[in-house]
């Protein structure tokens, strides 16, 4: 059986559906299905032993300006053909998707083999005018967490089955040298080092830990990993607040060398504002041990157990927020035991394969 793991920006961007993609492409292969990753061209390659093709397309910001969603959907359209000579010679029995605005490919690797199964696999809500229709051409659907699913159903009126991200337990693990080695390079080993990794957009809600910062003691330093367009304004309004010595903007790292940062941390923050999916950064710290607070929203409200993993704050109430690290800060948590019961990749391929019925 042979997997197509279609997506565009797999090897062009390191968020949580290009780790999903590359994770269970590898875990795929390891249970002896022939998997092959199609991506748009960049230089983000986390695994060179797993098979990638890799096409050009039009970026959305050349696409006529007709709206954000039509932007979205024209850059699909131009990476789907050219990607299609290559598509139609392939004898795929499996072609899985991550937006609805690929819906329109399920119709025509459809055309191409009408037997192939054809899976979406969602994360969030990327819906347009027509997406309806192409559902049809879609055999199952997933979503990433319950939240997600009541979304997905009631917008396509049929059954959608639970996945949830899983984590590499092997890379993001608990080691205390690493942690005093990190903490010793950014000389903060006498501080309690509050961490949120992610895009910096302003629905992610990262200004709220720069806005209490203050109020909390002065051993409380914050660190954000990631890039985006609102970085610039959060190190404005870290200097208005007179704590830009209290944060580090260490901009973007690579997915694999991401747990020696998170060992730094003493709790892992994420305040987002906007709607959650899932929240994948959330057990990757948890696999290394560090418990997190996260805002009651969308999957996170799945993840997140108060006073077992973490905590839980109401979205943008920035006291509730301050209250719940200051509690946390001095609570010891099995966090990484919790991951390994519930989000490891092995777990989510297995119940992706149970789901479209396929034996393992």
């Amino acid at each position: 059986m042979k997997f197509c793991m279609y997506n565009v920006t797999t090897a062009i961007k390191t968020g949580g559906i290009e780790t999903f993609y590359w994770e269970v492409s590898k875990e795929l292969i390891k249970k002896g299905f022939e998997t092959e990753i199609i991506s748009g061209k960049g230089n983000y390659i986390k695994y060179q032993e797993i098979p990638l093709k890799m096409f050009d397309f039009t970026k959305r910001n050349k696409v006529i300006n007709l709206g954000n969603r039509f932007r979205k959907w024209g850059e699909r359209i131009s990476f789907f053909k050219n990607a299609y000579s290559y598509l139609k010679n392939q004898k795929y029995d499996v072609f899985l998707i991550h937006k609805p605005l690929d819906f329109f490919s399920c119709y025509f690797m459809k055309k191409i083999n009408p037997n192939i199964k054809t899976i979406f696999i969602s994360g969030g809500e990327d819906f347009y005018g027509f997406d309806k229709f192409f559902s049809k051409y879609v055999d199952y659907m997933f979503a990433v967490s319950k939240a997600n699913k009541e979304i997905i159903e009631n917008r396509y009126k049929r059954k959608v089955k639970l996945l949830y991200n899983g984590v590499d337990i092997d890379v993001f693990r608990k080691d205390e040298v690493v942690r005093n080695e990190m903490k010793k390079k950014y000389n903060l080993e006498d501080k309690k080092v509050l961490l949120s990794v992610g895009r910096i957009e302003g629905w992610k809600g990262f200004n709220l830990v720069i806005e209490i910062l203050p109020e909390l003691p002065e051993e409380f330093v914050y660190i954000l990993i990631g890039k985006g367009k609102e970085l610039e304004n959060l190190k404005k309004l870290a200097k208005k607040l007179n704590v830009e010595n209290r944060v580090l903007f260490l901009g973007e790292i690579e997915n694999k060398e991401l747990f020696k940062y998170i060992n730094m941390a003493d709790l892992f923050i994420q305040p987002s504002i906007g709607h959650e999916a899932f929240g994948i950064t959330l057990i990757e710290a948890m696999a290394c041990g560090v418990p997190v607070i996260a805002s009651r929203n969308g999957g996170m409200k799945e993840i997140v157990k108060d006073n077992e993993n973490g905590f839980l704050f109401e979205i943008n109430n920035k006291q509730e927020l301050k209250e719940k690290i200051l509690k946390a800060i001095d609570m010891k948590f099995n966090t990484r035991e919790y991951v390994k019961n519930n989000f490891t990749w092995e777990i989510t391929v297995n119940n992706l394969l149970k789901g479209i019925n396929v034996e393992i």
